[in-house]
């Protein structure tokens, strides 16, 4: 992911969606003007998060899908909170080759039931949820709901590498063997988002799209790598950025006739 070009993307968004072209004749009385709204919206987030640090030597990149609710003042300050879950089919190359080493033949292959050739699927999967609070800058009156978006927030995230045997005959890889394995990862995590937050005046579309980073202090659970034969119960500091885009279902919860237009 180049960063230059998603910083680019973000600033052609804000002018594009913040500042449109006014070529048109207007009637000098009767303006419609709009004005701030207080507005729940119900959010569907995709990031696209790539591993930082010691976790870009255990994943490769990463979907992360979200679901969460978000209200917006009339003063435009942002509070919300999303439940998220982390897929990917990418391990490391280090991770693939290393982490199940201790129960491979020397052909590499772990052996199945039958003395056969296993299949052994490697991933990562992972939950993580935040309470979030932010502000919504706006820079045109024509779009008082719309504008450049800063939140940052607190809450959990776990994450572990998922092992999978489709066969469900590889006896060295039972449900509780694998948890030796997975480093099923555990604790507390903050958030940063920076983008642009759109809130559309037909009510038809709402989104934010912009740059999102979350940093977790976490420590492996299982305590004890079977690979490694190794106690691990110390703290790592998990890294993952990527841009994220969100799809926005709004609840106006002030009246079109009441708040949402002055007229002139």
């Amino acid at each position: 992911m180049n960063f230059k070009n998603l910083i680019y993307f973000l600033v052609s968004f804000i002018f594009f969606f913040q500042f449109p072209t006014v070529g048109f004749a207007q009637h000098k009385k009767n303006i419609e003007t709009e004005i701030c709204n207080k507005i729940f919206n119900f959010e569907f987030e995709y990031t696209y998060q790539m591993p930082q640090g010691y976790l870009a030597s255990r994943f490769g990149n990463i979907h992360n899908a979200s679901f969460g609710g978000i209200i917006k003042t009339k003063k435009n300050w942002l509070y919300g909170m999303d439940l998220s879950y982390q897929f990917g089919t990418e391990v490391s190359n280090e991770t693939a080759q290393n982490i199940l080493i201790n129960i491979s033949n020397s052909t590499g292959t772990i052996s199945n039931s039958t003395g056969s050739p296993g299949m052994v699927i490697l991933g990562e999967r992972g939950f993580n949820t935040f309470i979030k609070a932010g502000k919504l800058l706006n820079l045109s009156k024509n779009s008082p709901n719309s504008g450049v978006t800063l939140m940052i927030g607190v809450g959990f995230l776990s994450h572990k590498i998922n092992i999978t045997t489709p066969e469900s005959n590889v006896p060295t890889l039972t449900d509780e063997l694998k948890k030796g394995y997975d480093r099923l990862t555990m604790g507390i995590a903050f958030t940063q988002f920076v983008g642009y937050y759109f809130q559309g005046k037909n009510r038809m579309t709402n989104f934010y799209l912009g740059l999102d980073i979350v940093e977790g202090i976490t420590t492996n659970t299982r305590g004890f790598n079977y690979d490694t034969r190794q106690v691990d119960n110390g703290s790592h500091l998990d890294v993952f950025i990527g841009p994220k885009f969100c799809w926005m279902i709004p609840v106006y919860l002030s009246s079109r006739d009441q708040d949402e237009f002055i007229y002139k």
